[in-house]
């Protein structure tokens, strides 16, 4: 947990030094250390004490009493006098009645950090460690030792001691092995207090630990990693890295030579290369050997189990299992079950010494029943903690709550598994690692004997677990991939050899499974196909009939010509087919989503569970909006073909249709009392209608432009409205009067929200946020720093994060952000998107929250301020009872003042984090955000098109992360490439039209000989998604436009990147070369377009003019005409000699996505979300064919060569083919769709 410490009044205890008394006390120390040759730490004084009193001094009490920090007996000071050869006297000490004690601002995140209310012993290591860390300032401590010998506790407890003495203070466990790059997204954003985000970062993990050194360098940090052997390798000479994680090594050289302030203190069961030459007894790097406890706390363990036996007994018992405290509570469970608890009898059974924690694991497992080592296999598959009922719906065959319940009290009893809570089980990190490793090596050996003998009575594990859970959080089930199913696999390389034969061998399994016909309720079949999956096997005519199929995960898996017939699918996972989403909102109670997509469904789902429960198709364009009735009983939708449906949710039926915009419906909301809703249109209008009547009762007129939202005061009594003429109006409900003109904004509105007492009014424009005052219309803040492409953004509960207002922000660095609008501070960056956030919602509870791109909606828990305090107090409660040094509560700062400031600012930085389960802290309320459900869609959208130069083939560049090549003769595809491994966005060919260059969100250019899609080469150097590519007329250079705001020139000819050209400060959305590869146009989402010199790289122009981010651009076949399109919805055609604007085309309806002119003068194609392509007339700027039949967003056109024949890429999954003269459609192409063929006659789950 994230937590803040603050001021807290306590009263002394009696007696604390005075400036004067800690001055004397300290001189004294120096002066005998320079006679003496000795250190006098608290350690040493506490020695001399003891020799002098037989009451003593503790070394805690000498630091005490040395910093201040608290009151101590008269007694104490005078004993501490003595020993240092000091008299006490009076204007050494006070003795105040009441004094404020300030404690140290500590920011705490504990991570997965363990409970330490049960901790034997280890006091003489704690004040080592202490001593090293705190007084003597080492950089870099390491805790070594064994599996099961208490590192993990014992530093959870030396953080709880030390926390007082850091700024920050973070846990994390590597028992999952994250990638550093992964880890240094916690880690910075956390000690920068959210000023650095994932969006920003450096890309290389070498930059990332600059920044991370820079904070430890500047405040005082405490880092712990538990578990680091995870990311080591094993079986190898000790202490290296695994392929990947050698990074790791220079984290902790880094941290172990460079200067700074803070400490990282380490678990492993062994040490790390390069260590060792860094360590030494004066050095700054020290490790300790952490062995087994004293007999005296060893016995500790053994009377917790009540066991028999001489002090002898227990004495040898200790000593037999080098005190580790895992072994021994494992022996001892062993002693209670099998030798009535009587020790002497267990030693007369003369049982081998014990060598190693795995040899005492395996005895324990060897003696479990088969029931209970299903349920130690079902603990470590699902990593995370679960109840029984969780454990009786994984377990085959189905048993009884009850027994599970037994199965569970007994291995509890054996120490094998921790109880989080009376009802949730998970087990100690060394035993997961132990079932997890031996799962492993069981299903090996099953596939082994399998493929030998063509018999599936070896198959026990394999029928009875599910090697990944299919229905898993994604976080988790990236955990059972990795550490579950990819080892696995590479053990089965290693017996197999290569991954054709492998594949052919769980293949062959597959065909035993239907010749048993194998139905039998299991997963056996599933786990292969999950394994042939993670082999990116071809899985084309793959027959699974009559097959149980449990927990197989399909999302985005090819699976043409699959026979699935009569198979049960239960608990499997395939790819949803909904369409993009534009829109989503959550129901008031928090218990349903709905989202509004690109081909007219409205959906809505179980949010818990994210359970799809209705969907209908009453609108025939894009749904650009949703919301819900106060009551969730009520569901509106708006869309783009002027209409407005208002559905029944409990009924799952449509309830009205309103009807009386006469442009698209951008935006709906209903009023606090579910009485009225409201509706901007692209007529640019308000309406306000009677949801009982369905009668418009009001029709607000005045803004100038498209109205893209709209929203009500929480009292009801004011309507806001944002629209693309950058004003913002307030509206009397009651009247339909205009109150106010907010004025302000440079661009168009798309979302604005009232504060929870209505009396700010907060709206986005692309790259700023600006907070108004309602009262007065003033604005008084103004956001801008890292802000780019803000589309949506919502307003939270003060419930949901703190008394102060929370503003949730989604925009293009795909990511969600949640931050104060008082302080102006980011609390949480949610990131896993792969695309724009375009919606953000939370519900009225402020329980959850949600958010989407196009193909991703993603789900959140937020846990609220009393579960959070509650949690908190527990925590207190716990170190409060194990000693903790820190006994007071944990106190509320002074709110910052600093979000009061009026004023124009330079922006607010908003941090990144990975989502899994993040805590974050406002004021003195920790917050929880737990990821609970990820939708994917799958639409094979088509991105690109482009014809060869002989005009004979059209390439395609599709969603599905292939390419296909087609024959626009005889209409046929002629080959699919599957070199990319995510969504294709651009193509070119070169001018002999033999290569053939592709790009997308997989960040890399794929150069390659068509039709036969051999490899040319592969262009690497860009960090973030490629949109564009294009080549140079010479065909010598590739230009390459990404989201990581730069262009690249690439040489064809060697495959090197020859020049990186900077200035756009947004997405770089398309490149072209002018006809004469003198010159490169580009256009981004920062609004410009920029001219390039080609030779030198420099900029020669900068052309403003355009509202919105710019899609495309492009030459006419003279080079003097520049096109560019853009989502202000309009083309502008700009001249080359002198760079001005010379023409603004508008006709389209929305975002124009892509243009291309006729190889024939004068003509220009155009291509819009509105899904129609538009043909104009460059000279006189008229519109000559509109050109309709996609029924969804097209985002790419192309001419062939002659200019007859116009190519266009739509959403709709489909290419079509227009004759250029008569704008009749020719032919409509379509990729083949991810489940093209497969057979589902009779499937059922």
């Amino acid at each position: 947990m994230i937590a803040k410490k603050a001021s807290k009044s306590k009263r002394l205890r009696s007696y604390i030094l005075t400036p004067v008394g800690v001055k004397k006390l300290r001189n004294s120390i120096s002066a005998l250390e320079d006679h003496t040759g000795f250190k006098y730490n608290p350690s040493r004084i506490a020695e001399q004490a003891q020799l002098i009193s037989p009451q003593g001094l503790h070394p805690t009490t000498i630091r005490k009493i040395l910093q201040s920090k608290g009151g101590v007996d008269k007694s104490s000071l005078q004993l501490l006098f003595r020993v240092l050869q000091l008299e006490l006297e009076e204007p050494d000490y006070t003795q105040p009645g009441l004094i404020e004690l300030v404690a140290v601002k500590t920011a705490q995140d504990w991570g997965e950090a363990i409970s330490t209310s049960l901790f034997y012993g280890r006091t003489s290591e704690l004040e080592v460690l202490e001593q090293w860390i705190v007084e003597e300032s080492c950089r870099l401590v390491m805790i070594l030792g064994m599996g099961g010998i208490g590192k993990t506790t014992l530093s959870v407890k030396l953080a709880e001691q030390l926390q007082e003495s850091f700024d920050y203070l973070i846990w994390r466990s590597l028992r999952n092995a994250p990638p550093l790059i992964d880890l240094l997204a916690q880690l910075i954003p956390f000690f920068s207090q959210q000023q650095e985000t994932a969006a920003n970062l450096p890309k290389n993990p070498t930059s990332r630990l600059s920044r991370l050194l820079h904070y430890l360098e500047k405040q005082r940090c405490l880092l712990v990693f538990d578990n680091v052997e995870t990311i080591l390798k094993s079986g190898s000479p000790l202490g290296r890295y695994r392929d990947g994680y050698e990074d790791y090594g220079e984290l902790f050289q880094r941290i172990a030579q460079t200067a700074h302030r803070s400490c990282l203190l380490l678990t492993s069961r062994e040490k790390p290369q390069g260590i060792a030459a860094l360590e030494g007894e004066c050095l700054p790097v020290r490790s300790w050997q952490l062995g087994g406890l004293p007999v005296q706390e060893g016995e500790e363990i053994l009377e917790s189990k009540s066991l028999i036996g001489s002090q002898q007994q227990k004495e040898q018992l200790v000593q037999l299992y080098h005190g580790n405290p895992l072994a021994l509570k494992l022996v001892a469970t062993s002693i209670q079950e099998l030798f009535a608890g009587d020790i002497g009898e267990f030693l007369g059974q003369g049982i081998v010494i014990f060598n190693g924690i795995r040899q005492l694991l395996e005895q324990q497992f060897e003696r479990l029943s088969s029931l209970e080592k299903q349920i130690l296999y079902w603990l470590a598959i699902n990593r995370e903690p679960v109840t029984c009922h969780e454990l009786r719906e994984d377990l085959v065959p189905r048993v009884s709550q009850g027994r599970i319940l037994e199965g569970l009290e007994y291995i509890s009893g054996r120490c094998l598994i921790d109880k989080v809570t009376p009802t949730l089980f998970t087990l100690q990190p060394v035993v997961m690692e132990y079932v997890s490793d031996r799962l492993v090596e069981e299903v090996c050996e099953e596939i082994n004997q399998t493929h030998h003998s063509g018999s599936l009575d070896y198959c026990t594990a394999l029928k009875h677990q599910a090697l990944i859970k299919a229905e898993s959080q994604d976080y988790i089930r990236l955990w059972q991939v990795n550490l579950i199913l990819q080892p696995i696999i590479e053990e089965l390389l290693t017996n197999f050899g290569h991954r054709e034969n492998l594949i052919a061998i769980l293949t062959e399994t597959i065909s035993v499974l239907r010749s048993y016909r194998y139905s039998t309720p299991g997963y056996i079949a599933g786990n292969m196909l999950n394994l042939l999956v993670q082999l990116q096997a071809d899985l084309r005519g793959y027959d699974f009939s009559g097959l149980t199929l449990w927990q197989a995960h399909l999302p985005g898996v090819a699976l043409h010509q699959v026979n699935f017939t009569q198979a049960n699918l239960a608990k499997s996972v395939f790819s949803e087919t909904f369409n993009h989403v534009h829109s989503l909102t959550l129901s008031p109670n928090g218990k349903y989503l709905a989202t509004g997509h690109a081909d007219g469904e409205v959906r809505w789902w179980h949010l818990a569970d994210g359970k799809l429960l209705f969907r209908a198709s009453a609108h025939t364009s894009t749904v650009w909006s949703v919301s819900f009735s106060w009551d969730g009983k009520i569901l509106a939708s708006s869309s783009f073909d002027s209409s407005i449906c208002l559905w029944d949710v409990d009924k799952q039926q449509l309830r009205q249709i309103l009807r009386g915009h006469d442009g698209w419906i951008w935006s709906v909301a209903f009023s606090p009392q579910g009485n009225l809703l409201a509706s901007g249109s692209s007529d640019c209008t308000i309406k306000l209608w009677d949801i009982t009547t369905g009668n418009c009762i009001h029709a607000l007129k005045g803004h100038t432009e498209i109205v893209q939202a709209v929203t009500f005061s929480p009292d009801g009594k004011t309507l806001a409205s944002g629209s693309v003429d950058q004003t913002v109006r307030l509206w009397n409900v009651d009247n339909g009067q205009v109150c106010q003109i907010l004025r302000g904004h440079i661009h168009q509105i798309s979302s604005i929200a009232f504060s929870n007492d209505g009396k700010t009014l907060v709206s986005c424009e692309g790259q700023a946020i600006k907070l108004w005052d309602v009262k007065t219309g003033a604005c008084y803040q103004t956001i801008t720093k890292q802000l780019k492409l803000v589309w949506s953004i919502a307003m939270c509960p003060l419930s949901a994060a703190s008394e102060q207002e929370s503003l949730l922000v989604g925009g293009d660095a795909s990511v969600l952000k949640l931050w104060e609008l008082k302080t102006g501070k980011c609390q949480q960056t949610l990131s896993g998107f792969t695309g724009q956030v375009w919606s953000v919602a939370l519900d009225s509870t402020g329980q959850f929250l949600a958010a989407s791109d196009k193909q991703t909606v993603k789900i959140w828990q937020i846990q609220g301020r009393q579960e959070a305090e509650g949690r908190r107090q527990e925590a207190e409660g716990r170190r409060q009872k194990t000693g903790g040094r820190r006994q007071e509560s944990e106190p509320t700062p002074n709110p910052s003042q600093e979000g009061n400031k009026r004023e124009e600012t330079g922006g607010i930085a908003l941090d990144s984090a990975a989502v899994e389960n993040l805590e974050f802290s406002t004021d003195s309320q920790s917050l929880r955000i737990k990821e609970i459900q990820t939708l994917n869609s799958y639409t094979n959208s088509v991105w690109s098109v482009a014809f060869s130069f002989d005009g004979k083939t059209l390439a395609s560049g599709n969603a599905d992360h292939t390419v296909s090549l087609w024959n626009v003769d005889s209409r046929r595809c002629l080959n699919t490439v599957h070199h990319h491994h995510k969504p294709v966005h651009s193509l070119a060919f070169s001018q002999d039209g033999n290569i053939l260059a592709s790009a997308g969100e997989d960040k890399v250019i794929w150069v390659w000989e068509q039709p036969q899609g051999k490899i040319c080469s592969t262009l690497l150097g860009h960090t973030d998604c490629i949109w564009s590519v294009a080549f140079s007329p010479k065909g010598d250079l590739i230009a390459s436009g990404s989201a990581d705001q730069t262009i690249r020139l690439w040489q064809v000819k060697d495959h090197r990147s020859l020049k990186i050209l900077l200035g756009h400060e947004s997405w770089v959305l398309s490149v072209a070369f002018s006809p004469d590869g003198e010159y490169l146009a580009s256009s981004s989402a920062d609004q410009t377009l920029r001219l390039w010199d080609v030779n030198t790289g420099k900029c020669l122009k900068t052309l403003f003019g355009h509202q919105g981010l710019i899609g495309s651009v492009a030459f006419s076949p003279n080079g003097k005409i520049l096109a560019s399109a853009s989502e202000d919805q309009t083309i502008k055609l700009w001249d080359m000699a002198n760079g001005k604007l010379w023409q603004t085309l508008r006709g389209h309806q929305s975002f124009v996505w892509s243009v291309a002119f006729s190889p024939k003068e004068h003509l220009l194609a155009s291509s819009s979300v509105d899904q129609t392509i538009r043909l104009w007339n460059t000279q006189t700027g008229q519109c000559i064919q509109v050109l309709k039949g996609h029924t969804h967003p097209i985002w790419s056109v192309a001419f062939n060569p002659d200019g007859t024949i116009l190519a266009s890429g739509s959403d709709d999954e489909t290419i079509k083919l227009w004759d250029v003269k008569t704008g009749i459609c020719l032919d409509t192409l379509r990729p083949e769709r991810i489940y093209e063929g497969m057979k589902i006659d009779g499937v059922t789950g």
